[in-house]
């Protein structure tokens, strides 16, 4: 039997939330077996991105961050750090009615293992990320735009829009949804497909409105799409507010914000999406939404895109996690799923390190995979609740929410217990079935 070496040389695209994860637990998993282990991680633009709103960080997310070294870095950054919360309250927009609630507590009212819910900008969680891995001596490198990718010689090389390349025993696409290492190298065929829902995000002073939100984190739903107003700041100065509408794809280009567009048409582009804004709200019972949506705000227009479910994960000496894999809309806490696929993925690599690859990633696969496809199906049947609709259906679904809310909560409880850091990854001898993390979730709470 040849002798297989281990991973050294490791190229992971993309420094989003799922990259940074994907090199931080790399590092600490198979860096204590791998002598000179090195970690470049290539992203596509000049800097880190600044884009995107709050993240809703669950107890899972934040044991996992924990471990690799991240909740620590964030409570060193202050009140910039999050707002933690207990619970998302849902609320009837119209009349102003609680509904139910997603609650980060047992029901006892204690936290998960030391954690609850956190509220944090998107920019902020990602500096502290990445702040952890350059000191792990993780490099990162920008302004690198995948072109493509293919196998020589037993190193698999990434092609990069400068004309540069670069030489990896393993490539590890992390690069978001619309994903270059997907659509030029490892599945071409899988293309992103928009949703049909967006996000339009803003923040806002807290002391910029005279009516107080009507608790920490709240979601409030209307016949138009839905608002999210929640604080993002330990202090609570800030309130993030991201509304998920149904637009279609026509609407999205005429609203969408794009480079060298005078200042015209950008003003008429802001003005519209606030017009929309409050033309949808504007029957709201809650003071504090009818505040934020005529305000002077200026909303950032996010589509949301997924992917398909059945598509390649794997080939050869090249993977994707995150987003790049299997995007969907997000639900509760999408950076969790960037987390898990990071921790898990980095688990098999380090028991299987002596393994050829494609053992690596046919574990991972088959103890992933199917968590991941029953998420995609519930993220839709959730999303399905956010759409447009008539007013009788409207009063029908919140009737109905609260019901889904109260049964939706022991799958929660779930959730919030489940951790990727304790699935049991069998040796390469084993020939017993792998247990899914479905079926670990099912069974580690009952």
């Amino acid at each position: 039997m040849n002798h297989v070496r281990p991973p050294r040389d490791i190229a992971i695209v993309g420094a989003g939330f799922a990259g940074v994860a994907c090199a931080l637990a790399i590092t600490q998993e198979l860096g204590p077996s791998v002598p000179n282990l090195k970690i470049r991680v290539f992203e596509r633009s000049d800097y880190p991105s600044t884009s995107g709103g709050a993240v809703n960080l669950t107890p899972v997310a934040q044991r996992h961050l924990t471990k690799l070294g991240v909740m620590q870095e964030l409570n060193r950054m202050g009140t910039y750090g999050g707002a933690d919360i207990d619970a998302v309250e849902v609320f009837s927009m119209n009349s102003a009615r609680p509904i139910g609630s997603v609650d980060f507590r047992d029901r006892a009212g204690k936290s998960y293992c030391g954690f609850k819910g956190r509220r944090v900008m998107r920019v902020v969680l990602l500096t502290a990320m990445i702040a952890v891995a350059e000191r792990a001596n993780v490099k990162f490198v920008y302004s690198k735009k995948v072109i493509g990718g293919e196998e020589i010689n037993d190193s698999a090389v990434v092609h990069f829009e400068d004309g540069t390349c670069s030489h990896a025993d393993l490539v590890v696409g992390c690069d978001g949804v619309h994903s270059l290492t997907r659509t030029t190298w490892v599945d071409p065929d899988c293309p992103s497909e928009y949703s049909g829902m967006s996000f339009l995000q803003t923040t806002v002073d807290t002391n910029e409105i005279s009516s107080p939100l009507p608790c920490d984190s709240a979601l409030h739903l209307s016949r138009y799409g839905s608002l999210i107003t929640t604080y993002c700041d330990r202090d609570r100065e800030r309130i993030f507010a991201a509304a998920i509408v149904q637009f279609t794809e026509e609407e999205i280009d005429c609203y969408r914000l794009k480079p060298g567009q005078d200042w015209d048409t950008r003003n008429r582009i802001k003005s519209s999406l606030r017009n929309q804004l409050q033309c949808r709200f504007r029957k709201s019972a809650e003071p504090c939404v009818k505040e934020i949506v005529h305000s002077d705000q200026e909303w950032m227009l996010y589509p949301v895109y997924l992917i398909r479910p059945g598509g390649r994960w794997c080939m050869n000496r090249v993977a994707l996690l995150g987003d790049a894999a299997h995007a969907m809309p997000p639900i509760y806490s999408s950076a969790s799923y960037a987390l898990d696929d990071a921790i898990l993925f980095a688990r098999v690599l380090a028991r299987y390190r002596l393994e050829p690859l494609y053992n690596v990633f046919d574990t991972y696969e088959k103890l992933r995979r199917d968590t991941v496809d029953n998420a995609f199906v519930e993220s839709n049947r959730i999303w399905n609740r956010m759409k447009d609709r008539g007013s009788m259906d409207a009063r029908v679904r919140d009737w109905k929410m609260a019901s889904y809310l109260k049964h939706d909560s022991h799958k929660l409880q779930k959730t919030w217990n489940a951790d990727a850091a304790m699935i049991p990854i069998p040796t390469p001898e084993a020939t017993g079935p792998l247990l899914s993390m479905q079926t670990f979730l099912r069974a580690s709470v009952k």
